[in-house]
């Protein structure tokens, strides 16, 4: 889990870094600008998909964010395809008119449906609405990239160097709407398009715009000084005093409960016990939860969901499924049956 995050986190931060060189920079190009566009937008909705994917607990506001930034992934890789083929030296007023509407929209819609309050206009209407824009103006933008590269594609070994970065640029962008298209009606995960992202958009645009050597990276820190041992001690209060039974339970309070440093709880966390904070605390409640099932049988499923310690009944069953790799009412079933079965299988 760990080296995943790192993948998919890589990808927004070096986006976010890329972008702002292209923007900033002097002297820079119609497209450069549009490019820095595209590379920004995305890094905003993967960064979304990222801290959603790895953690329980996200401020609605931020997934309003994430979503708001969709609608201009479209728009901003159709306006850069566009800029280079016709070699654009200023930029258009069409193009200002086209962004602006597209940002007011979205805060106009923020303004009047905020996601803390309405999910359920973000996740109908609202939704629908930002990846059509997006699905739209990504094939007119690929429609302006077969007109570039059609041709060449058919030989795709006699490619010049800027052809192939184009040709990958083009297909990066139909993997990643795909990604996020498929996932967006149940289909796979969106974490998928943040590793596409950082496999290609960053790679690309580092080689392109950057040119230099790669820098190596820093030395690791020292491995946590007895660190199987603060595990056993984390572990032992977990079961004792069993924190993970409060909703809001974060990784700041663990540690003064601790009477650790955050950071030193943090990598205890990520190094020895490998997985980090937020599967550390759904094993926890699962295995309260797997308890409750066995020996609460009048409490209802949802009911053992809030009891060990999850705020929804949606995270309940997801965290569920991910540890037990089975539903609360698959268990519930197998424990009604089998109960001698599940109760040894869990010492």
């Amino acid at each position: 889990m760990s080296v995943l995050f790192l993948l998919a986190s890589l990808g927004v931060i070096n986006g976010a870094l890329v972008a702002g060189y292209l923007y900033f920079k002097r002297p820079r190009t119609v497209s450069e600008v549009y490019f820095a566009g595209l590379l920004l937008a995305l890094c905003i909705r993967i960064g979304k998909s990222v801290i959603f994917y790895f953690s329980e607990e996200v401020d609605l506001f931020i997934l309003q964010i994430g979503l708001s930034a969709c609608i201009f992934i479209g728009p901003f890789f159709y306006l850069y395809i566009r800029s280079l083929r016709q070699q654009s030296q200023t930029f258009g007023t069409k193009d200002h008119i086209l962004l602006a509407g597209l940002l007011v929209a979205m805060v106009v819609a923020g303004l009047f449906f905020p996601y803390r309050s309405r999910p359920d206009i973000w996740n109908g209407y609202i939704i629908y609405g930002i990846y059509s824009v997006w699905v739209g103006f990504t094939l007119a933008g690929l429609y302006q990239w077969w007109q570039m590269l059609g041709a060449a594609l058919k030989h795709p070994r006699k490619l010049s160097g800027e052809q192939q970065y184009l040709a990958a640029m083009g297909l990066a962008q139909v993997f990643i709407t795909l990604t996020y298209l498929t996932a967006l009606f149940g289909f796979g995960t969106y974490i998928w398009g943040a590793l596409i992202f950082s496999f290609t958009f960053y790679y690309l645009a580092a080689r392109a715009i950057l040119k230099r050597p790669s820098i190596p990276p820093k030395a690791s820190p020292p491995a946590l000084e007895n660190g199987p041992a603060l595990l056993a001690t984390l572990d032992g209060h977990m079961a004792q005093a069993k924190p993970y039974l409060h909703q809001g339970l974060k990784l700041d309070d663990l540690a003064k409960q601790l009477d650790l440093p955050r950071h030193t709880l943090s990598r205890l966390l990520n190094e020895e016990y490998k997985l980090g904070f937020a599967h550390y605390l759904k094993v926890y409640r699962v295995q309260e939860a797997q308890q409750l099932i066995r020996t609460r049988p009048e409490l209802s499923l949802e009911g053992i969901g809030y009891e060990a310690g999850f705020r929804s009944k949606s995270t309940f069953y997801e965290a569920f499924k991910k540890v037990a790799h089975c539903t609360p009412a698959e268990y519930k079933n197998a424990a009604v049956e089998s109960p001698k079965v599940l109760q040894n299988g869990s010492e």
